[in-house]
């Protein structure tokens, strides 16, 4: 004899409402394309100062933070920054912060680039950046800029030293906002740079391809 199929009981409208939320939910995780965590820190590069002395950028042991200066020789709002940027330097170093300048005209020699540094009175390592190694590290787009990197190798900041200049041409009496400065003062009190960017104002950093084809002329 052939007997009735047994029915499950039936559930109430609640109970069938949170099974279909979960299959749901089951179907949507299927569906999901998976996201992997890169990290911010960027790859370390070893590059040669004129004096021949080797630097390892961004990381460094035995340092908080690392600024790279990005300067042309013949920029003159860069050539204004270079009291700040000693200034900055002096301050900055005996907490543990490494300072790095880049010449970034692959055209100028190297005696150049040591007359500029006995006229502007820097004493930082000068890196001439021939290959653009330590522009594409950092994005960096105009002179004078500084990127900042912490002990880590992340960059946390890019962009202008002050805002002493409002445009080309523009520069106001003083600096009112010390953007670099802010944003060392937070990487050594182990806080979240509140704000990462802030646009140069400067000589345009042209690129190799455009150098090569002689568009500086």
């Amino acid at each position: 004899m052939l007997q009735e199929a047994k029915q499950p009981p039936p559930r109430d409208a609640k109970t069938a409402n949170v099974a279909a939320a979960a299959s749901l939910i089951r179907g949507v995780r299927l569906c999901l394309p998976v996201v992997l965590l890169v990290s911010a820190s960027l790859a370390s590069t070893s590059l040669r100062d004129i004096d021949g002395h080797i630097h390892t950028v961004p990381l460094k042991p035995g340092f908080k933070a690392t600024v790279l200066y990005f300067v042309t020789h013949d920029c003159p709002i860069s050539n204004r920054y270079a009291p700040e940027i000693r200034r900055i330097c002096h301050d900055y170093e005996p907490r543990g912060v490494r300072c790095l300048v880049a010449y970034v005209d692959p055209t100028v020699g190297t005696e150049e680039i040591r007359e500029h540094l006995r006229q502007y009175g820097g004493s930082q390592p000068a890196i001439h950046d021939v290959d653009h190694e330590l522009v594409r590290l950092a994005d960096a787009t105009v002179t004078p800029e500084s990127a900042l990197f912490n002990e880590t190798g992340e960059l946390v900041y890019l962009g202008r030293i002050d805002n002493l200049y409002a445009a080309l041409g523009t520069p106001r009496r003083r600096a009112t906002v010390s953007d670099l400065r802010d944003a060392l003062d937070e990487v050594l009190s182990a806080k979240q740079v509140s704000r990462p960017r802030a646009k140069a104002v400067g000589c345009y950093i042209p690129s190799l391809d455009v150098i090569q084809r002689g568009g500086l002329n």
